[in-house]
């Protein structure tokens, strides 16, 4: 099959197809060209033969006065009437060739009058077109090819004697008188050529043609075979092989110029040009190869020793960072420890020393405040030193936040109160039951509502609102404050750890930074978010939100 796809193939087969179809288009002409001559030739000597029986018949018309009366002006009938003379010299016509001729009527005497289905078709045309004198065609006679043909034969005023006036008297032969005038169709002459001899003789010429075209095909063919295989396969051929040599790494193959044709010449020069600018790309490429290897091994140890250098450092960076986490978790509770202590004691020296002074109550009301703060403070250091350590878990079980918020509000209000801040405590109806953490929920509620009293001034207002969002599965806690409000750029990391908006607001609130990280912590343990919005001069607004549909712990052996 693969032979077939070739150039030279493709080529032969396309050209003998056009030959073929040129020279069948040709045969097919000559073979009409030839039925239309030969039927042209029959037709001819139809008309003569009809022409010369016709002029049989008229003789006979015209001198039956001379035939049936003597010299001494006698009537007597000879019986050699037209048809008569006519038929015999049309039996002796056909005896000596292969014609056949005779006279047919409308009204036939005799048996050899009647006309067949040719000839019956062709008399009924004269009948309907007074106009029509011939009719021809070619009809099938004992398994044998006819060209037919018939001439109108009109009445004469000579055949009257017989065949007009009156209808149905007998006339001088014997038959009744068929009442014609002149003019009038009676019958016609009727000839058969046989063209079974025009016929082979055609499909001879045909094969001959034939025969001959298929020859002159093949010889076309083998001509163009080698012409198409010495000045186009061959050199294809070659520079293919060229190319896949070339394809296996050979890049010095160049192909030899030879004697052929000029298009062949030029893809050798284009294949050989091709071939120099390939190889000499593919030198300065491994060139360019090597090099960028070189460089990219140096690269390779450079980024090696920095990734240990990398490595190296972050190992102290996380040796430091647990440090710290160890020394801030061991400095706080070493710290506690003292500072309860101290608390008791204050506690003790107040009770032992009865009713204080106003100054004295003003001193000791600021003392338990700082005691206080400085506790949230390493409370607050503990819990994110835990909460780095990983040590810190989520206590989960079911509860009500009402239950969290409620002791909230008790003690938020009379702080407001003191201010002079308005307090708004709206907590939803519909709150369901929900598991978390309760006493880590307690302290991010409490620091954001302590936020809000710190950085809000007297007269201002206080929005604390807790709802459920049913469609999100989730529980929101929103506080909203006319306080001093935050920048779009320090808001952006107030949840880092030990950051506040600014330098200012430490020294004018206090503060360490840690209440809002440690809330971020918390939130997020319990697959929350915190987010923030806030403007300064009007305000803030923290909004939490809670998952409600935190699955229980799964106890022991269960």
């Amino acid at each position: 099959m693969r032979r077939f796809e070739t150039i030279r193939a493709k080529f032969i087969v396309l050209l003998a197809s056009v030959i073929v179809v040129m020279l069948g288009t040709n045969m097919l002409w000559q073979h009409y060209a030839s039925e239309q001559s030969t039927e042209r030739e029959l037709l001819d000597q139809a008309r003569a033969l009809s022409s010369n029986m016709d002029a049989v018949w008229t003789f006979m018309t015209r001198n039956q006065d001379l035939i049936n009366y003597d010299s001494a002006g006698n009537y007597e009938f000879k019986g050699l009437q037209c048809s008569i003379a006519g038929r015999s010299i049309g039996a002796l016509f056909s005896r000596v060739t292969d014609y056949s001729t005779s006279y047919v009527a409308l009204s036939p005497r005799n048996d050899y009058d009647y006309p067949d289905e040719f000839e019956a078709s062709g008399l009924n045309a004269f009948a309907q077109n007074a106009q029509a004198n011939e009719c021809y065609g070619y009809d099938e006679i004992d398994g044998h090819s006819y060209f037919r043909y018939l001439r109108r034969m009109n009445m004469e005023e000579t055949c009257l004697d017989c065949h007009g006036e009156p209808a149905g008297e007998l006339d001088m032969t014997g038959y009744p008188r068929e009442g014609l005038h002149e003019g009038d169709l009676y019958g016609a002459i009727s000839l058969a050529i046989p063209v079974d001899a025009y016929q082979q003789a055609s499909r001879t010429s045909m094969m001959q043609t034939i025969a001959l075209s298929a020859l002159m095909i093949l010889a076309c063919m083998a001509v163009i075979w080698l012409a198409l295989s010495r000045l186009v396969t061959r050199p294809i051929d070659r520079v293919r092989k060229g190319m896949e040599r070339f394809e296996k790494g050979n890049l010095d193959t160049r192909l030899v110029l030879e004697d052929t044709t000029r298009e062949m010449k030029l893809l050798t020069r284009g294949f050989n040009s091709m071939a120099d600018e390939l190889q000499e790309s593919h030198e300065s490429l491994e060139m360019k190869v090597e090099e960028r290897t070189s460089r990219l091994s140096e690269a390779n140890e450079e980024l090696a020793a920095q990734q240990a250098k990398l490595e190296e450092a972050n190992g102290r960076l996380a040796d430091e960072s647990q440090y710290k986490s160890d020394f801030l978790a061991m400095m706080s509770h070493e710290l506690k420890t003292p500072l309860a202590a101290s608390m008791a004691f204050s506690r003790i020296l107040k009770e032992r020393q009865g009713e204080p002074s106003d100054e004295d109550a003003q001193l000791w009301a600021e003392l338990e405040a700082n005691n206080r703060s400085l506790l949230a403070l390493i409370e607050s250091i503990l819990q994110m030193a835990r909460i780095e350590a990983g040590k810190e878990t989520l206590n989960l079980e079911l509860i009500d936040l009402v239950d969290v918020l409620g002791p909230l509000q008790a003690t938020i209000e009379p702080l407001a109160s003191d201010k002079g801040i308005v307090l708004e405590w709206d907590i939803a109806d519909d709150m369901p039951l929900l598991f978390a953490d309760g006493e880590k929920l307690r302290r991010v509620f409490e620091n954001l509502t302590s936020n809000a009293l710190k950085f809000t001034e007297s007269g201002g207002r206080i929005a604390v609102r807790c709802q459920s969002l049913a469609a999100q599965s989730a529980i929101e806690f929103r506080i909203t404050d006319t306080g001093i409000g935050i920048s779009a750029a320090d808001a952006a990391r107030i949840f880092e750890k030990f950051t506040q908006a600014d330098g200012s607001i430490s020294r004018s609130y206090g503060g360490s930074g840690l209440g809002l990280a440690m809330c971020k912590e918390l939130v997020e343990m319990h697959g929350g978010t915190i987010a923030v919005e806030s403007e300064p001069g009007a305000g803030s607004t923290f909004t939490v939100r809670i998952p409600a549909n935190l699955q229980p712990p799964v106890e022991k052996g269960e």
